[in-house]
């Protein structure tokens, strides 16, 4: 009888032990994910802080090449939409690591997958449009107010930069999502891997 009891306290002791590990790994697990998460956060907020530059930029643009505003403001609109998009789809509220439970975390980022795939299925046809759209209006212009031979010069480096511009940019936009996607399948990774152990 008394070797049972004995076993009863030792089953007691190791359930504990697995108990109090678990609650470690959790706990760990949350700060790793914390960690490789946190670049996602510092993208959504330079994209915030950028955007009023990038904005100016395309003003002055469409001041020098003497075309619409339009193009500017409508850049505006579809970024403000982008970067508040990018709030629920690529940032990830630090809090979250801390209080929600770990069911909840991973349904949050499969949700941010997804929409994050359909932002931008949606936003870069809709950026190259406008692309184009611009480019052409910049192409279209004669008229810069400077004579002859250094219109056209400043006419084909404008575009030329301005395409180099675009194609590097659509790289990094695509670089970048392309390394959400992989940090939320390793954040998901992690969660699975904490799940299988139980």
């Amino acid at each position: 009888m008394e070797e049972i009891e004995i076993m009863r306290q030792q089953l007691a002791a190791l359930k504990q032990q697995l108990d109090t590990q678990q609650i470690v790994n959790k706990e760990l697990l949350r700060k790793v994910m914390r960690s490789k998460a946190s670049w996602l956060n510092r993208v959504v907020v330079t994209e915030i802080i950028t955007l009023p530059f990038v904005y100016l930029i395309f003003v002055s643009i469409s001041v020098a090449y003497d075309i619409s505003q339009w193009y500017a403001f409508i850049f505006l609109i579809f970024s403000v939409l982008d970067t508040a998009l990018d709030w629920h789809t690529v940032r990830i509220p630090p809090g979250m690591f801390g209080t929600a439970s770990i069911l909840e975390l991973k349904r949050f980022l499969l949700r941010q997958k997804r929409a994050r795939m359909v932002q931008v299925c949606i936003g870069l046809p809709l950026a190259i449009i406008w692309v184009i759209a611009f480019f052409s209006a910049m192409r279209a212009n004669t008229d810069l107010g400077i004579p002859g031979d250094t219109a056209q010069a400043a006419k084909i480096g404008g575009l030329f930069c301005g395409v180099i511009g675009g194609v590097i940019g659509g790289i990094v936009v695509l670089v970048l999502y392309r390394k959400m996607q992989r940090t939320n399948d390793t954040l998901l990774s992690d969660i699975y891997d904490l799940e299988s152990e139980k």
